[in-house]
């Protein structure tokens, strides 16, 4: 197993991607190094906090100075013999969002980068959402003939069945205008009324080698990510942990999950396993470099990113439909 920086050239991106004999998981940031203030995440530390988990987290994670951290959206393209799958779907295109104006009407280049690594709209078996979240949703959707289509047009679109639940049950209740900042009405709903969701039981199996674990406590019904392949042993963790610096004190939550108490308890139950078992890690918000292990050193539990091999060659898929 390794992991290699490939340069998409008519881009002029580059792409992180963990190659473990027949499969490949690439990490594509949607968007990446995103500078946000520690506090609108995690509004109870202090800058004397920072300073002390500095030392902690991956150089450029994280500048006390200035009271910043650093976050990606990472959606995670992974390619088996058997299928074709996308973990999460980042913000989307056009999406009007004004509340959040980062991401407010983009123009990103995500199907670009899907089609230099080879792999067009139709050729994705699987779209698997962890959760409901605005930023976690954006691509299921483009603009098409004057109205929100899938965008994924063989894809199933599968979701943990007691998240879509609880949107659901928020749309009818409250409304779906504003609900998820407008994303259920333009990347959720439009998914409801045409290819439908496959809503599955967590624990459970989505594809071979590919299973939903529960994570409660960011949202009712989040569940990460587990995939097994040979030796391969990947969790796709979203948001269970958002940033390194909570590796250091796996009781700090962000200030967006529902139930903090029972994010604190999933956090420590999926890190703590994860450190056993050895698993390499992709996180949905850590910036590059994405994949890792955790070890316990000194602190709670720190992260260390996979060595990075740099690839003159560009990034191409490795399994053709």
């Amino acid at each position: 197993m390794k992991t290699v920086r490939r340069q998409l050239n008519p881009l002029g991106t580059s792409v992180d991607r963990l190659e473990a004999g027949p499969v490949a998981v690439t990490c594509i940031p949607e968007p990446g190094s995103i500078v946000w203030p520690v506090r609108a995440m995690f509004s109870e530390l202090g800058n004397a906090d920072l300073e002390r988990m500095k030392p902690h987290v991956p150089a450029g994670t994280l500048e006390p100075e200035s009271g910043s951290m650093r976050l990606n959206f990472n959606v995670y393209l992974i390619e088996t013999p058997d299928f074709v799958a996308l973990i999460d779907a980042g913000i989307g295109n056009g999406k009007d969002r004004p509340d959040r104006p980062a991401w407010h009407r983009r123009s990103a280049p995500f199907l670009e980068t899907l089609s230099a690594l080879s792999i067009a709209p139709g050729d994705v078996d699987l779209l698997v959402t962890t959760h409901l979240h605005a930023d976690h949703v954006g691509w299921n959707t483009t603009w098409t003939d004057g109205g929100w289509q899938p965008t994924f047009p063989n894809a199933r679109y599968v979701v943990p069945k007691a998240e879509l639940a609880f949107w659901k049950a928020s749309a009818e209740k409250d409304g779906a205008d504003t609900l998820l900042h407008g994303a259920y009405s333009d990347s959720i709903l439009p998914i409801i009324e045409t290819v439908g969701y496959e809503a599955l039981e967590s624990p459970g199996e989505i594809a071979p080698g590919l299973h939903f674990e529960p994570a409660p406590g960011h949202t009712d019904g989040m569940s990460i990510v587990h995939l097994t392949a040979g030796d391969t042993d990947v969790l796709f963790l979203a948001d269970v942990i958002h940033h390194p610096l909570q590796m250091t004190d796996l009781d700090i939550v962000s200030n967006f999950c529902v139930r903090p108490d029972e994010a604190r308890t999933t956090r420590r139950r999926i890190i703590s396993e994860a450190s056993v078992r050895g698993s390499v890690l992709a996180p949905y918000h850590f910036p590059v470099p994405v994949f890792g292990h955790v070890v316990q050193d000194g602190c709670d539990f720190c992260y260390r990113p996979l060595n990075v091999e740099t690839g003159d060659q560009p990034a191409l898929g490795n399994f053709q439909k």
